[in-house]
Formats: structure tokens, sequence, C-alpha cells
């Protein structure tokens, strides 16, 4: 499956490069070009949150002094804050990682060249290694010819193409499998390693690939650090660890294989310094239109507070007069009823002696009529 699925993939885009080309060098640096491109979706991605969280340091260290005695209720207000921001902090580092298998399948390629670039079975193998031309110059070069046919075929193919027509006349059968590749580039023979009894060129090839390889994580996170608003003072243990095993790998590396894995790390760490500063341009783009118009989101809210505000001031002041209003005409007319039925009690109080008099008026008028009816 690892082989369907990875290394035939990456050995026919290689071959397919170099057949185009006619340069194993720039085919190496085409192949790293392209899955720069394939992988350019993860990559925004990883960019995007690893932007998202640096520009998170100041909220995350507010929840640190927050709650530095309560870890549970942090790690509540953590997960709240990232599903708020819509990140994750493992995917800015994830997506670092997954171009790995086809660095793995690359290398693989790379290392044997006769069973992933040419198809050979290990019965073509065998015969090519027991041509006379071929095992003379492999012995030449104090090459052990059975764990080259097993682990470093690399090292046959540059002696076929040293050979090539000498070998295509004694086995006239391979001439439609064999490809002729010239390990040639800028004048160095890509399919040689350093030596550790030889001070030469080659070595110094894998220790300007760490130095490149450093210098790209390096840019990266200066740039990032540059949008997060906050440069973090304190980096994180994972950047620590990507800043130092991406060169460490490429110098181990490059000393224990090819120089072909060096001109791969090189080219990968050129292109990615390149790429990180287009994608950062672009998020500095967006994240600062994203950051306007939240402020003007933010302001809009303000300006219709501050608004509505007076208003709600007016209503209630509106309301507390109509309020008063209405408590003083009741007031009014509870005063008018009492008074009302104060005057109607004295009235009352007052009747009586008004109705003695009256009567007594009218006794006495009567009685003066009936003396005038005596007299007369």
């Amino acid at each position: 499956m690892w082989n369907t699925l990875i290394v035939q993939p990456v050995s026919w885009l290689l071959r397919t490069l170099y057949e185009l080309t006619a340069s194993y060098g720039l085919a190496i640096i085409l192949f790293t070009l392209v899955m720069k491109f394939v992988f350019l979706p993860l990559t925004m991605k990883g960019k995007k949150s690893m932007i998202v969280m640096q520009r998170l340091n100041p909220k995350l260290k507010e929840l640190e002094a927050k709650y530095k005695n309560d870890k549970e209720k942090y790690n509540i207000e953590l997960q709240k804050l990232y599903k708020k921001e819509k990140t994750n902090p493992l995917s800015g580092c994830l997506w670092q990682l997954l171009p790995f298998p086809v660095m793995i399948a690359l290398f693989d390629v790379v290392r044997r060249p006769l069973t992933n670039l040419m198809r050979l079975s290990a019965e073509q193998i065998d015969l090519i290694i027991s041509n006379a031309t071929i095992s003379e110059s492999l012995t030449a070069q104090s090459i052990d010819i059975a764990t080259a046919a097993r682990q470093s075929q690399i090292v046959i193919a540059n002696a076929i193409h040293e050979n090539f027509d000498a070998l295509i006349s004694a086995l006239p059968e391979l001439g439609s499998t064999l490809i002729d590749i010239d390990f040639t580039f800028l004048g160095i023979n890509l399919s040689l390693a350093p030596s550790a009894g030889i001070l030469n060129v080659y070595w110094f090839i894998p220790i300007i690939s760490g130095i490149v390889s450093w210098l790209g994580v390096y840019i990266n996170q200066k740039m990032t650090e540059s949008l997060g608003g906050s440069a973090n003072k304190d980096p994180q243990q994972q950047n620590k660890m990507m800043t130092m095993m991406g060169p460490a790998m490429s110098i181990w590396f490059g000393f224990m294989w090819p120089v072909t894995i060096s001109v791969y790390w090189i080219s990968n760490s050129l292109f990615g310094i390149v790429q990180d500063a287009l994608l950062n341009l672009y998020y500095a783009k967006k994240l600062g239109i994203s950051d306007e118009l939240k402020a003007k989101k933010e302001t809009g809210t303000k300006a219709a507070d501050s608004k509505e505000r007076p208003a709600l001031k007016a209503d209630n002041s509106d309301d507390e007069k109509s309020n008063r209003s209405n408590l003083t005409n009741v007031s009014r007319k509870k005063y008018e009823r009492l008074k009302k039925q104060q005057k109607e009690q004295k009235r009352r109080m007052d009747s009586p002696a008004v109705d003695e008099e009256t009567e007594g008026a009218d006794s006495g008028e009567t009685d003066d009529a009936k003396g005038a009816n005596s007299d007369d």
C-alpha cells in the first residue's frame, strides 16, 4: 500500500520531470516546487492557525494570570477561547509533518533508482551488476556490490550512465527499460555522498543545507510574530523543537545520503522562505481587513448604543413625568373628594339647628295668626 500510494507516484513524477528537463538536479528542484503547490492548501491552513495563535498570546497570558490557581477553570476557558476564535493550537504544526511521508518516499526513490525509476526486477539488477564493465567500475570505487544492489542503487545507476553504451551492447534486452541518468549538476555528481576521509565540496553542501534550513525556520517565525500584534518573548516548546529539528535533520541526512538529498533540502528551504513571505503578505492584508471590519462593527455598535441611550432616557423621563402627572391628578381628585365629603359632613352637622329655627319661626307666626283671628 505504501509503495502504491506514495512511492510510485513520487517515482513517476521524478522520472517525468527528468525526461522533460534532461537534468537530474533540475528535476529534483522542480519536484520540490510541485510538492509546494500540492501542499499549499494545508500550508495556508497551518500558516493561518499559527498567526491566529500568535495574535492570541495576550489573551492566553491573561487567562494564565487569572486562573493560575485553578487549572480546571483555565482549561475550560482556554477551550472556549479556541472555539470562539475557530482555531486549533495543533493545526499550526501538524501541516509541517504531512510532507514527511513524501520526503521519505523521495529518499527511497533516490536511494533505489533501479527499482523505482527504471522498474527493474531483482533478476534484472543481478544481471546488470554481474556485467563485467559495471562490476569493475564499482570495484574501482571500493563499493560493495551486494550492498549497493539492496540499499544504494544510485551508485549502480551512475555506473550505468558512465558505461551505458557498453551495457546496452552487452544486454540489448534491457535497452527499453534502462534510463541513462546523468547525475551531474552544476559540476557536482549528485550520486555521491561526503566521504569521511576526504574533505571536499561534498562536505560543505550538507552544512549549507542546514544553514538554509535554519534560516527558513527563523525567518518564518519572525514574520509570523510580526503579524501577531504581540511578539511572544517565551517561544513555545514546539517552536524551539521545529527550529532545531529541521536543520539537524538536513545536516544528518546530507552526510549519510547522496548529495541529491541536500539539493532537495536546500530547494525546499528556499521555496519555503518565498512561500512564507507571500503567505504573510496575504494574511497581513486579510487579517488587517478582518480587524478593520471588527473595529467598524464595534464602533457601529457603540454608536447605536449611544443613540439608543438618550432615546431611552427621554422615554424614561416621559414615563416618569406621565407617572408624576397621573399621581398628581389622582391626588388632586382624592383631595377634592375628601374636601367635598368634609363640606357635606359640616352641612349635615349644621342642618338640625337651621331646622329648629325654621320650626320656631313657623310656630311663632302661627300663634300670631291665631291671636289676630281672636281679636277680630
